[in-house]
C-alpha cells in the first residue's frame, strides 16, 4: 500500500519487529504516513510538525514497578522527528535532533518517516541483558504538545489535527531457554 492510496490524514502500521540487542531493544517498524490538506497547508506555510514514536512495556507487569526501581528506567520510551519545509530550496526536511534530510518531494520525507530502524529501548536493563520474555507495543503519532501554543489552541477538537497510528502489540521470547 502506498502513501498515494492511502487515506488522507493518517498513519497506519504495516509491519513491526522486535530483536534482542546488545544490552538493548530494537524496535523496527513500518508505518504509512499521509497528512491532512490542513497540515500540508500549515507546513508549506513554515510550521515544523513534531512526530514521536512512543514504545510501552507491557509484560512483565507483576515486578515492571520493582525492576524500575532497581535498575532505574522507564518502561517507555520516545523518540522525535520533526519534519519542516524549508521553502528556499524547496525541500522538506525530516530532523532528529541536529541531524536532518532532505527529500525533494512530501511523498518522500513521509515514506522515510514511517521506516524506523534498530531503535534501542530499555538499554542496560536487566530485561534486555537477561533477554527475559517481555511484550510492549508502539505507535507513532503527531505531538500535538510540540507544536507552538497558538497552534495547540486551534487544533483543539478540529479532527484535521489529530494525527495517531494505533497502538501495535509485539513480544519477545528467550529462544535459548526453549531449546
Amino acid at each position: 500500500m502506498s502513501a498515494a492510496w492511502a487515506e488522507p490524514g493518517t498513519i497506519k502500521a504495516t509491519q513491526t519487529a522486535a530483536a534482542y540487542g546488545e544490552n538493548q531493544i530494537e524496535l523496527s517498524g513500518r508505518f504509512i504516513v499521509t497528512l491532512t490538506p490542513t497540515l500540508e497547508d500549515a507546513l508549506a506555510n513554515g510550521l515544523s510538525l513534531p512526530f514521536v514514536y512512543e514504545f510501552q512495556l507491557t509484560r512483565p507487569r507483576t515486578y515492571s514497578w520493582y525492576r524500575q526501581l532497581s535498575d532505574w528506567f522507564s518502561p517507555t520510551a520516545t523518540l522525535t522527528y520533526r519534519l519542516s519545509y524549508h521553502a528556499l530550496s524547496r525541500q522538506y526536511r525530516l530532523h532528529l535532533g541536529s541531524f536532518y534530510r532532505s527529500f525533494s518531494s512530501l511523498d518522500q520525507a513521509l515514506a522515510a518517516l514511517g521506516v524506523l530502524r534498530d531503535w534501542g529501548v530499555l538499554q542496560d536493563t536487566s530485561l534486555a541483558r537477561d533477554k527475559d520474555d517481555l511484550a510492549g507495543r508502539m505507535r507513532l503519532r503527531l505531538d500535538m504538545s510540540q507544536l507552538p501554543k497558538t497552534f495547540q489552541l486551534t487544533a483543539l477538537g478540529h479532527s484535521d489535527w489529530q494525527l495517531e497510528s494505533q497502538w501495535t502489540d509485539f513480544a519477545l521470547h528467550n529462544e535459548e531457554e526453549a531449546h
